[in-house]
């Protein structure tokens, strides 16, 4: 499988740091400048992924696993997100169409998607907004229009339930505030461990067991630094898209989507998932028992392996 024996694509702190050092910009016909990173093998078949919300960097532990199976990871950060300057009043829909430009600015005429997390509003707006340019599209547990609902919420982890009722009733302004409040921990925790702590509460048993490894909490702590690198606008403005009106529905995309899902995900619990493929017109969804959240990530080699048979 791996290089590691335990099968975990992990990255060491000199790699992480390696990586996120590589940063490249585009200029968006709105004017803002988009950062992006790229991953894998720079031949190899393009590939977009779409970070989670709070998540600007794990895209890189597929890189390892990318440059096996011959994949060119591109992973942009939205508006605001770490080094992508912040746009006022940015939408989903025009956030996927800067991806197609973004292809073309890499002179990429088609490529995958793949989106985790709350990438999911991106992931579906770009099978909607811009089918023709995607060869594939893979959910990994993402986001969908659902936080209105309570039922939907019961099975979310504490904090998460937190931020998506706050999400779906306030003003930017007004749900600004738990973000500045996180934005400041960055500054006052020091070490790896303490910044894997804060996601205890939304952890199921397969996840602890991942966020138990060094090299991930290194990953961990590097994000959130990254995340706040100006502040709780922005990420508080990309948190908050995830949980408002997207501008068009699960219904009208009509491009295939294949979905892997941890049945023990407590980010995105696995209804998320199977209300995808209730509304949206051609979904497959791949249940992965007793595994979690970070499980794409962590096992990159297995995940990679699954998007080229799904993609190729």
């Amino acid at each position: 499988m791996s290089e590691h024996e335990n099968g975990l694509s992990m990255l060491a702190p000199d790699e992480i740091e390696e990586l996120e050092g590589k940063v490249w910009f585009y200029t968006t016909r709105q004017g803002y400048r988009l950062a992006f990173h790229e991953y894998g093998d720079p031949e190899g078949r393009p590939l977009f992924f779409y970070h989670g919300t709070g998540s600007h960097v794990h895209a890189m532990l597929l890189h390892k696993p990318a440059l096996r199976y011959g994949f060119r990871i591109i992973s942009p950060d939205r508006p605001g997100v770490a080094r992508s300057g912040f746009r006022p009043g940015w939408t989903i829909l025009e956030h996927a169409r800067d991806m197609a430009d973004l292809a073309d600015h890499l002179g990429i005429g088609s490529f995958g998607a793949v989106g985790i997390s709350g990438g999911g509003p991106t992931l579906f707006a770009s099978a909607f907004a811009i089918p023709e340019r995607l060869r594939c599209v893979v959910d990994l547990a993402c986001a969908k229009p659902v936080y209105e609902d309570p039922e939907m919420l019961k099975p979310l982890g504490t904090a998460d339930r937190f931020y998506a009722r706050l999400g779906t009733r306030l003003p930017l302004a007004a749900f600004r505030a738990p973000f500045w409040v996180l934005g400041m921990m960055q500054k006052v925790l020091k070490s790896p461990k303490s910044f894997a702590k804060m996601f205890d509460s939304s952890l199921c048993p397969a996840d602890k067991e991942i966020f138990k490894e060094p090299s991930f909490q290194y990953l961990i702590m590097r994000d959130q630094q990254e995340l706040f690198r100006h502040g709780s606008k922005g990420p508080a403005y990309d948190a908050q898209t995830v949980y408002k009106e997207w501008g068009f529905d699960l219904s009208d995309i009509k491009i295939h989507i294949e979905v892997i899902h941890g049945t023990a995900d407590k980010f995105i619990p696995r209804q998320f998932s199977e209300y995808l493929a209730r509304n949206a017109k051609d979904v497959h969804i791949n249940f992965l028992e007793n595994q979690g959240h970070f499980y794409h990530l962590a096992y990159g080699y297995e995940t990679m392996k699954k998007v080229e048979e799904l993609c190729c």
